[in-house]
């Protein structure tokens, strides 16, 4: 149950715990999980986050960019989510579905 928090412009940050919070609002962010059930807040500009864990909920800053982890019930396999394409939306929680395909959720 890991809690991390970073305002700093170019911030690192890295939990491994299931259930973990994440958040950091400086530009140029990297922040990577790879806890279930995380739930990850990079509300930079330009952030930059990847998740292995499985259910994890992410939100993105403006031109941000998420790749979480999902199984097909065969394999696990990774999706992109881009702010401004597909509909993915600047500060606005999303999950991946069972298809892999990101929706929007409420307030993680």
């Amino acid at each position: 149950y890991a809690r991390i928090g970073s305002s700093g412009y170019g911030a690192q940050i890295g939990s491994s715990g299931d259930d973990a919070r994440i958040g950091s609002s400086g530009d140029d962010a990297r922040i990577g999980s790879s806890g279930n059930y995380a739930r990850i807040e990079a509300a930079g500009h330009n952030s930059v986050t990847a998740s292995s864990g499985g259910n994890v909920s992410v939100k993105l800053g403006k031109n941000g960019a998420a790749c979480l982890a999902w199984h097909d019930g065969e394999r696990n396999r990774f999706t992109n989510l881009y702010e401004g394409e597909d509909g993915i939306k600047e500060g606005v929680w999303y999950r991946l579905g069972a298809d892999g395909l990101p929706t929007e959720v409420e307030a993680a």
